[in-house]
């Protein structure tokens, strides 16, 4: 069964599933490549036909890892449309995921206040991530703020995120850990392997990684440094709890990379990640 996983893992997989683009447009204002609160945006996706799509949005340092939001029609498009309110000051990312693949480019992009007046007082105030703008507008002095870290939000794909629970279990905190070290521009180099009380989670960490991301692909680098945490997650096995050293949940992670990635180095490598679990 192993030795037909890591075949698996090698098969060639077709060059035209790569293919999804993804584009954000100001309806309002389409010669503008900025957003301001009142522009009314559009969301249009180009790839294969009748393919699941999901969105990975990122607002005020919280992620969101959405379920699938919809699907592309016969000729391979997709599209959502709205408009930005006051509540969606401040800084966005998207990662759109169709077909279980990720779709080009990402997206990063600001939800600026209105015009201030010349002749009237504004005043900034920056606090961490979070920042303050008050100032006098063409519809009188307002005040946009970006919300906390744990504030609901609406995604631009129209659905309401609700509230982050303060109650942070071990799962929740070590979920966001792992988000942290895969999603990091720079590729993992530094050990981390998690630990409960018991002992290291070996393959529970792979089950807290399908946990969180879902539906939604990841990025090449992303990928990688996946397989860097399930290699340190195995690294030392007399140090992993009894019951987390079956790789089930591991392999299962690596097929769904493999399955979706088209490079063959990047193939290569989830190759040798089983075969480095499977010696472990």
């Amino acid at each position: 069964m192993m030795t037909l996983l890591a075949i698996a893992l090698l098969a060639a997989i077709p060059l035209s599933a790569q293919s999804s683009l993804v584009r954000l447009k100001n309806a309002s204002r389409p010669a503008s490549q900025e957003f301001q609160v009142g522009d009314r945006f559009e969301v249009s996706i180009t790839g294969l036909p009748n393919q699941p799509i999901s969105v990975r949005t990122t607002r005020a340092g919280r992620t969101d890892w959405g379920p699938i939001v919809g699907s592309t029609d016969s000729t391979g498009k997709w599209s959502t449309a709205g408009h930005f309110e006051k509540s969606d000051f401040g800084d966005w990312g998207q990662v759109w995921t169709v077909g279980r693949r990720v779709a080009s480019p990402g997206i990063q992009f600001a939800v600026n206040a209105p015009p201030c007046l010349p002749d009237g007082q504004s005043f900034s105030q920056f606090t961490g991530r979070s920042s303050t703008l008050t100032c006098l507008t063409a519809d009188g002095q307002q005040t946009f703020a970006t919300p906390s870290s744990s504030a609901s939000f609406q995604t631009p794909d129209g659905r309401m995120i609700s509230a982050e629970s303060v109650e942070q279990t071990q799962d929740r905190y070590q979920m966001g850990v792992l988000q942290y070290l895969f999603t990091s521009q720079e590729l993992l180099t530094t050990r981390v392997a998690l630990q409960s009380s018991r002992a290291g989670r070996g393959d529970e960490t792979a089950g807290l990684i399908l946990k969180l991301i879902g539906v939604n692909a990841l990025t090449t680098n992303e990928k990688r440094n996946v397989l860097a945490i399930l290699r340190f997650a195995f690294e030392k096995p007399e140090e992993i709890t009894p019951t987390a050293r079956f790789p089930a949940q591991t392999y299962q992670l690596l097929q769904f990379l493999a399955d979706f990635t088209e490079q063959d180095d990047l193939k290569r490598e989830i190759a040798e990640t089983v075969a480095y679990v499977q010696t472990k």
